[in-house]
């Protein structure tokens, strides 16, 4: 009981210093607050989850968008995160009150409580310290990297903070694994699997993945054969260790079953199919490590500070502790995994530009899906916060050791001239103490070089100073032999550093930028979309629910990005149904009235115009060209003689279809829901019924209640064929990769929860 009551008030104490952190983003008072910096979190998280949050509310499940990219597959993409269960709670707790941008940073900052307390709980576990555990989550949670751009790229944040708890799941399987308890080794290896499915639907592939190597290789370590006899059944360690780590994957998949199997779909589908080793190989350039423990120094990703205190307490883990006699097995092959752990993660930080990335490109599933690369910088700093933890845990032990040897033995004179670097403390005081004199000789150097007239080593002035500061604060607390000083001292650093890298004045927070613009596009209840040339949020039409054909999302499909590339503009729009366009030009390409003017960034005017001439959102076309060569169908709708009023090109054409020049008819829309459009058509002829909606897998169709197929018409668009008369159409949305996947993951958790149960039941 006594060690439970430390553990809750260590997360106690670790929820207050979050609290602490983020006060200014907590505080009542307006003229205090900061909210998190718009950029991603605005256009896209807080987009998606507004939109996620207004259908939930309204007690439809958000399967299709209407409002971004002419048409979006909302829930297919994945960092929409509709089924990540503490999203799920977020819209549970905003059902009374409007979603708000502020009930999304509060999601955000309960997740870097999650992150402190799931490391703490990790760290203090391997470490067998109280003090181990919240070094390791300090470091963790603070340092410059979670507190910068996973912030704001929520997904990210939500994803990796579920590593500590899936390694500390691993490594509880792996202990009972070698007491001979089986049955309780395949309960934990589940739960870890439970938390790995929780994760992939955080909603960002890239950051999962991350995850789930790490948590294939953590585990391999831990349930690799210690003792494999000589015995004709040698093997049947290592299949189980193949089996626990299967068990484990398939278990995290299948839970997150309902969220990528529409993924993969769509995935498939997108731009993102056609990275290549050059596009997906960006990461880090030397000059960003210099932020590891030089504060506001620049560089591309200004999010890596963390300071020599851990950097050195990790050092000294590796170096010292290691060697440590007295230090357990498991410790000491512990302390070595993070070590490789730490190595391997400084080498893939740079993408490309090192070997061991190009290895991993050919030969991991997934690892050349995704961009940025610097992200597997999160690999590095959990393992540094761990060896800190390490560090940090054997000179508490040592240091109180000491003092009861000292109580029990009589004082002895001793010689203040060798004490001061006696001992491994003294070492490390030492090293800080050194590099405390090099950072002030640094800053003296970038100090004459500011004088002289180079003042972009100011900061690096302020940087070095800061560096020494702390380093001599390191010093002292080691000689004073208190550990608890030596973590308040870390908490001082990395809060005074990187509390601002997410962060921007609350009233510079506009949700609804441009508002006289678009309030003639709002007071229009006709059918339209709008174009946006970056005058307005890329995903502003799902915060003013107007139709775009633009939006923010890394996932978006191939072919109509290659479309609206190829295809001119004017007639881009036309096809399209764009009635209004955002920009930042004084005439468009298009003939097109100007309504509205106001200033944009820099006091530069943006205008509102209305195109003269608007496509309909649906027709009846005559003419069909077959052209089943997707090439060949892009230079067609280019070209200056085709005809979009008149002509469609189709892969193939349907017989007695496709041969009127001229198709007239009458169209009247019944209603319209994302996921279903009613309409009636009567004609006299034959004609193809093309709707300016993007074909997609899932959207299928009905004429007077029989389903029709749909044709893909202009390459983008779904048609159908209609035979003369009068006829009720219905489209809806339909997704069998949704329908699977639910129920796989409905088995998978019922199962394995099932299994859970019945296995510890039967232990007792």
């Amino acid at each position: 009981m006594r060690q439970k009551t430390t553990y809750l008030a260590d997360s106690l104490l670790l929820a207050g210093l979050c609290l602490l952190f983020f006060w200014r983003h907590l505080t009542p008072l307006v003229i205090d607050r900061l909210a998190f910096v718009p950029g991603d979190f605005m256009d896209q998280f807080y987009a998606f989850a507004r939109y996620e949050a207004t259908r939930l509310h309204a007690g439809q499940l958000p399967l299709w968008n209407p409002y971004t990219f002419s048409g979006h597959p909302f829930i297919a993409d994945v960092q929409s995160a509709v089924f990540y269960p503490l999203s799920l709670l977020t819209m549970v707790l905003t059902a009374v009150r409007r979603f708000s941008y502020h009930a999304l940073e509060l999601e955000a900052i309960a997740h870097f409580v999650l992150a402190a307390v799931f490391t703490y709980l990790l760290a203090r576990r391997l470490t067998r310290s109280r003090i181990g555990g919240l070094t390791a989550a300090v470091v963790f949670t603070f340092s410059g990297y979670l507190t910068s751009y996973p912030a704001l790229q929520l997904a990210i944040l939500e994803t990796q903070v579920w590593l500590p708890l899936i390694l500390l799941a691993l490594d509880v399987a792996g202990a009972r694994r070698e007491t001979g308890d089986a049955r309780a080794s395949v309960r934990w290896v589940l739960a870890a699997g439970l938390l790995l499915g929780v994760a992939f639907l955080a909603g960002h592939p890239q950051s999962a993945l991350l995850v789930t190597y790490a948590g294939l290789a953590f585990g391999l370590f831990r349930f690799w054969p210690r003792d494999v006899g000589a015995s004709k059944r040698s093997w049947r360690p290592w299949l189980q260790t193949a089996g626990l780590l299967m068990l484990f994957l398939a278990v995290g998949i299948g839970v997150a079953a309902v969220q990528l199997l529409p993924s993969v779909e769509f995935m498939l589908l997108s731009t993102r199919t056609g990275l290549g080793f050059n596009e997906a190989g960006s990461g880090f350039m030397p000059f960003d490590l210099m932020q590891l423990i030089l504060p506001a120094v620049g560089g591309q990703f200004p999010a890596l500070y963390m300071g020599l205190i851990p950097l050195g307490l990790a050092g000294f883990a590796l170096a010292v502790t290691r060697r440590d006699p007295s230090l357990s097995t498991d410790a000491w092959r512990t302390i070595t995994f993070l070590g490789w752990a730490l190595l391997v993660g400084i080498l893939l930080i740079f993408g490309r530009f090192m070997a061991l990335y190009q290895v991993l490109y050919i030969f991991a599933p997934g690892w050349g899906l995704f961009r940025g690369q610097e992200r597997t910088v999160v690999w590095m700093v959990l393992a540094v916060a761990l060896l800190a933890g390490y560090g940090i845990a054997w000179l508490d032990r040592f240091w109180a050791a000491s003092r009861a040897q000292s109580a029990s033995e009589s004082p002895q004179p001793t010689d203040r001239s060798t004490g001061l670097l006696a001992g491994p403390d003294g070492k490390l005081a030492a090293v800080y103490g050194a590099a405390a004199l090099a950072a002030l000789a640094l800053a003296l150097a970038f100090f004459v070089g500011y004088q002289a007239g180079q003042k972009a080593l100011w900061g690096f002035t302020g940087a070095a100073l800061w560096l020494a500061l702390f380093l001599g604060l390191a010093v002292v607390a080691l000689r004073a032999r208190q550990s608890a000083l030596l973590l308040a001292f870390l908490v001082l650093d990395l809060f005074t550093m990187n509390a601002s890298h997410h962060t921007t004045p609350a009233d510079q927070v506009n949700l609804t930028p441009h508002r006289a613009l678009v309030a003639v596009p709002l007071a229009d209840r006709d059918l339209f979309r709008t174009a946006n040339d970056d005058v307005l949020p890329n995903n502003y039409g799902l915060l003013y629910n107007l139709e775009d054909i633009r939006g923010a999302s890394p996932l978006r499909l191939k072919d109509y990005d290659e479309w609206l590339a190829r295809v001119p503009l004017p007639r881009a729009w036309k096809l399209l149904g764009v009635e209004y366009v955002f920009s930042w030009l004084q005439e468009l390409d298009a003939p097109a009235e100007r309504l509205a003017e106001e200033p944009g960034r820099d006091n530069k005017p943006v205008y509102l115009y209305r195109l003269k001439e608007t496509g309909a959102r649906a027709w009846l076309a005559g003419r069909a060209i077959a052209e089943p060569d997707r090439e060949r169908t892009l230079q067609r709708l280019a070209a200056p003689d085709f005809d979009v009023a008149r002509q469609i090109v189709l892969p193939t054409v349907p017989k007695g279809f496709g041969a009127v020049d001229a198709c007239g008819g009458e169209i009247v829309w019944r209603s319209r829901t994302p996921e279903r459009l009613e309409l009636t058509a009567t004609t006299q002829q034959p004609c193809i019924l093309v709707l300016s909606e993007l074909v997609y897998p899932g959207w299928q169709a009905t004429i007077d209640g029989a389903p029709a197929p749909i044709l893909p018409a202009d390459l983008i668009f779904r048609a159908v064929a209609l035979p003369p008369g009068r006829h009720d159409v219905s489209f809806f949305f339909r997704s069998t990769a949704l329908t699977v996947g639910a129920v796989v993951s409905l088995l998978t958790l019922v199962l394995t929860i099932a299994v859970i149960l019945v296995l510890r039941i039967r232990r007792h």
